[in-house]
């Protein structure tokens, strides 16, 4: 199942994970499976805008664009991990889990020249224990508050009518940036912070 919003039980339940925006800004658009083709137009909107996003990225995609990689890092974004591979991990073993967030952070840094805290589970699909784990290996996970399902490749005016329904103050926003994001990302990020700066 998956929730626009998910059950407040969830931040109980996930104390160690980062369930709203703890930066100096009113809300944080995040972006996984990147980065991609439309990520250097993300970043000229968040220029625009002057606003930060959270890029959770995959290796194999950061080898792809590392000039966008170092972009990410010199203006100033949140740059973290996606886990080594895009699957589920809730059958990993500990020693699994662990060894795919640490490679993925391993080459992360080693092409960004910067050091990763933050991460994200593909799918969102983390065990408590699992988070339990990432805490004690001194990073910090976050999750989303608000999910913009770009995902499921709907019209624009769908995603964009479902966030500005659903935003709260200090949400994080789930979108996608990949190789295989909406077409139309850059203009449905592009309403939503119009309409969203208007509006807080």
């Amino acid at each position: 199942m998956s929730w626009t919003r998910p059950p407040k039980l969830f931040s109980y339940i996930y104390p160690h994970s980062h369930w709203k925006c703890w930066m100096e800004q009113e809300m944080l658009f995040s972006f996984d499976d990147g980065p991609g083709p439309h990520t250097n137009s993300i970043l000229d909107l968040a220029k625009k805008y002057g606003i930060n996003f959270a890029f959770f990225i995959l290796p194999e995609q950061a080898e792809k664009y590392p000039e966008t990689i170092h972009r990410i890092v010199h203006e100033g974004h949140i740059l973290g991990s996606h886990f080594l591979q895009h699957r589920h991990h809730i059958m990993d073993t500990k020693t699994t889990f662990m060894n795919s967030l640490n490679e993925s952070i391993r080459k992360i840094e080693n092409i960004s020249q910067n050091t990763i805290e933050y991460c994200r589970l593909p799918y969102g699909s983390l065990l408590p224990w699992q988070g339990k784990w990432i805490e004690n290996m001194g990073y910090k996970h976050v999750f989303w508050s608000l999910d913009s399902k770009d995902y499921n490749l709907e019209p624009r005016g769908n995603i964009i009518s479902r966030v500005r329904n659903n935003i709260q103050l200090y949400d994080i926003l789930l979108f996608h940036d990949g190789e295989t994001s909406h077409p139309k990302i850059v203009q449905i990020v592009e309403e939503c912070l119009t309409s969203l700066t208007l509006s807080f």
